[in-house]
């Protein structure tokens, strides 16, 4: 049986309608996961001020691919060393494979490859209370803090575990747009 193409045009609008409708009723989730982002929402003080307790932010998943820019705020699967359960933490990354990050200069300052580093995202006066030695960041590796030094735990409170507080590149499953943080 043959049918008209009027006849068969009519019966197609109401199934794209039903469609349409059907993914409009998705949730930003879904349709994140589709577009290769994910969302979080954040559950701590330790990237404050930039992102706050409650706060969706959506970051866009890198899959093994991340090419590491200090700056970025990515979302990362703590080395096993540091003894976090939970799954994942978000943090801004400092030091990016052969640099070299240190704390502090005379001005309270992170040092990074000898010179400071400016952070107008820190939260605190001091760009941290942690002080220490230049260490170098390895092929491979990235060395992260919190905008909120005095409650993070990151790359800074881990120097003494194995890893000397360095995260691999490949624990990197995310880059946040922190515009997107709401």
């Amino acid at each position: 049986m043959v049918m008209s193409s009027h006849r068969s045009r009519t019966l197609l609008i109401p199934f794209a309608l039903a469609l349409v409708s059907a993914c409009s009723g998705l949730s930003d989730p879904v349709l994140s996961k589709i577009a290769g982002k994910e969302t979080y929402r954040i559950s701590s003080e330790s990237m404050a001020p930039t992102l706050v307790p409650g706060e969706l932010v959506t970051a866009t998943r890198v899959d093994g691919t991340y090419a590491p820019r200090a700056g970025d705020v990515v979302v990362l699967l703590p080395p096993a060393s540091w003894g976090l359960s939970g799954g994942s933490i978000i943090k801004r990354v400092i030091g990016v494979p052969g640099s070299t990050v240190g704390c502090c200069d005379a001005a309270h300052r992170m040092i990074v490859d000898g010179r400071p580093l400016d952070e107008p995202y820190v939260a605190d006066e001091r760009a941290s209370f942690l002080e220490f030695a230049p260490v170098a960041v390895p092929e491979g590796h990235v060395w992260v803090q919190g905008d909120h030094r005095d409650v993070s735990l990151d790359s800074r409170s881990h120097r003494d575990k194995a890893g000397g507080g360095m995260v691999p590149v490949t624990g990197v499953i995310g880059v946040v747009d922190v515009s997107t943080a709401r």
